[in-house]
């Protein structure tokens, strides 16, 4: 009896100090992971910026995308009766094929936000867009000034919505039909960019390649390429930025106003410093 006893009481204790055994580690881990939680260093967020919600995305690149197309719908008068008459024919049908492109993008894009709850209608821009803010002159007065202009136009387009693809993603199954539109239309801005670099080296001796150089003069690059906290070399070839929203509304605000009273028209050349007046 004594003997079964002692067995019974020993089990019992080895079964409670198997129970205390969680309970003891979790006293020394709880401190441990309150001190990690504290003192450990936040994970970088590379092309974050504000969060913002899969309807502030859309709201966002709907108000670029109607600006892009207001911009070369503007060209296109220009071309027929204005300071675009000049332009190679070349220039001509670019103008022409990105104008079409634009403003799909912006009946497709209305129709993403639409599907979300959004109200594609209440995203307007002003009637006469500052757009004299992209070089401190009239873009369209002629073809050496409008393919500059469109060169930034079009690399900031692709800057930003890469900009945008953390915050759609961390939406999960919200943020889908908004990236699908975003990633679409993004691919369709690089190839823009492209075009409308070439046709500056192409058709005016621009010394730029169709793409942002590893050499590039600081005019031609009007966002940061050198994200200090991103593990990728943004500022070479292989390469390619982007823009965070804040950075885009710091070029986008000047535009977004109304068009000032017209003033003496500089000869074309290109800007000494960057261009900071851009959307």
């Amino acid at each position: 009896m004594t003997s079964y006893y002692v067995t019974f009481r020993m089990s019992l204790k080895n079964l409670a100090c198997g129970a205390m055994r969680p309970i003891k580690l979790s006293l020394v881990l709880i401190p441990l992971l309150f001190l990690f939680m504290f003192f450990s260093p936040p994970a970088p967020a590379y092309a974050q910026g504000a969060v913002l919600s899969p309807r502030e995305v859309a709201e966002y690149a709907l108000t670029l995308e109607k600006l892009e197309a207001d911009f070369y719908r503007r060209a296109s008068d220009a071309a027929i009766n204005g300071g675009l008459v000049s332009a190679p024919q070349m220039a001509k049908d670019a103008i022409a094929s990105y104008g079409e492109d634009e403003a799909k993008h912006v009946t497709d894009l209305s129709a993403a936000l639409r599907s979300i709850g959004g109200q594609p209608e209440a995203i307007k821009i002003p009637a006469n867009p500052n757009y004299k803010a992209i070089l401190g002159r009239d873009p369209f007065a002629n073809p050496t000034d409008f393919l500059l202009a469109g060169q930034y136009v079009e690399d900031l387009g692709v800057a930003a919505y890469k900009g945008q693809v953390q915050n759609l993603l961390a939406a999960g199954d919200a943020g889908k039909p908004i990236l699908a539109a975003a990633l679409a239309i993004h691919s369709v801005e690089a190839r823009h960019a492209a075009g409308i670099r070439f046709l500056r080296q192409m058709l005016l001796g621009a010394d730029v390649r169709p793409w942002i150089a590893t050499n590039a003069s600081p005019s031609e690059v009007i966002y940061n390429e050198n994200r200090t906290e991103s593990p990728i070399p943004f500022n070479l070839d292989a390469f390619d930025g982007y823009a965070t929203k804040d950075e885009v509304l710091a070029l986008v605000s000047p535009i977004l106003n109304v068009t000032p009273i017209k003033t003496p028209t500089p000869t074309p050349s290109e800007p000494s410093e960057p261009v900071r007046g851009l959307w």
